[in-house]
């Protein structure tokens, strides 16, 4: 919370939605006397439900999303709505950082080729070219006329809803603007999609890439944006083998109506090396053969 409260810019409401938790998370807030801090609770319905809430709270011009695990530099807010500068028909995005084992400090802010303006349907191109393109809706400052234009949160998606809903605010502005000074410490370190054996979180979360991607398709259906989408759906299939052949063949089948992926998997010179011998498939099995018999430190990652 303190990284909020101790924002140069102090004009804003805060609206707080407690989704269902079950920690100490209304006590830490209550202990707060802050007349900036608006705060309700629910019964957990979801992360877009709570937020789609929060919208029908709010009382201003600009929105910004804010995960609970994340930080952002006291300049943030102050920063982003300059950047703006009271347009209603861009975003404004930021910089961010990974960090790990709860130390902000060690957060580093590798330099993206979205790191700059850019009219929307670049940026997104850009985005998609990257090894791990960031989506987040925390990324954005947003004019609530572009929500209100764009629609809120699709409650009935649960996993990578972010990118679902960020393609879709993009589509209805005509700039990204970069907000240099604006940063966002993002913690890792949770257990994350990739580490998780659910088939139906799977399911969830390539069904907001299917929407995502659909919309982009939609307006550009050329060879570039099949290229892109197929990359997209590339990275997925990397994730999910070997644990669901049904959704391998159904990622296979939508990047191959797309003309293909040369996209390799991702990873060391060690597991690069072995997936031109013989294959990504067989390297990343060999892996998991490995974790499961409590082999940490691997040869390759």
């Amino acid at each position: 919370m303190r990284s909020v409260l101790q924002q140069t810019y102090t004009h804003f409401e805060w609206i707080l939605v407690n989704d269902g938790s079950t920690d100490e998370t209304e006590a830490i807030i209550l202990k707060h006397d802050d007349p900036r801090i608006r705060y309700y609770k629910q019964e957990n319905k979801g992360q877009c439900t709570a937020s789609n809430f929060g919208l029908s709270k709010a009382q201003g011009d600009f929105i910004k999303f804010f995960d609970a695990d994340d930080l952002m530099n006291p300049q943030h807010l102050e920063a982003q709505l300059k950047k703006l500068d009271g347009r209603t028909d861009a975003l404004a995005s930021c910089a961010w950082g990974r960090f790990y084992d709860g130390n902000p400090n060690s957060a580093q802010f590798v330099p993206e080729t979205v790191w700059e303006d850019s009219d929307s349907l670049s940026w997104i191109k850009k985005a998609l070219k990257q090894r791990n393109d960031m989506m987040g809706a925390w990324v954005w400052l947003i004019p609530k006329r572009v929500i209100e234009k764009s629609g809120g949160w699709n409650e009935s998606l649960s996993l990578n809803n972010d990118f679902e809903f960020s393609i879709r605010l993009l589509l209805t502005v005509k700039q990204v603007l970069f907000a240099e000074t604006a940063q966002i410490f993002y913690r890792s370190g949770i257990q994350s999609l990739s580490q998780s054996n659910s088939i139906e979180r799977y399911e969830a979360a390539i069904r907001s890439t299917d929407l995502g991607l659909g919309y982009l398709l939609k307006i550009d259906n050329s060879l570039e944006m099949k290229k892109l989408c197929a990359k997209r759906y590339q990275e997925w299939l990397f994730r999910v083998y070997p644990k669901s052949p049904e959704i391998q063949k159904q990622l296979e089948e939508k990047i191959s109506a797309l003309g293909g992926s040369n996209y390799k998997m991702q990873g060391g010179v060690v597991f690069n090396f072995f997936c031109r011998i013989v294959g990504w498939k067989r390297v990343k099995c060999l892996k998991l053969f490995l974790i499961k018999l409590g082999y940490t430190k691997l040869p390759f990652n």
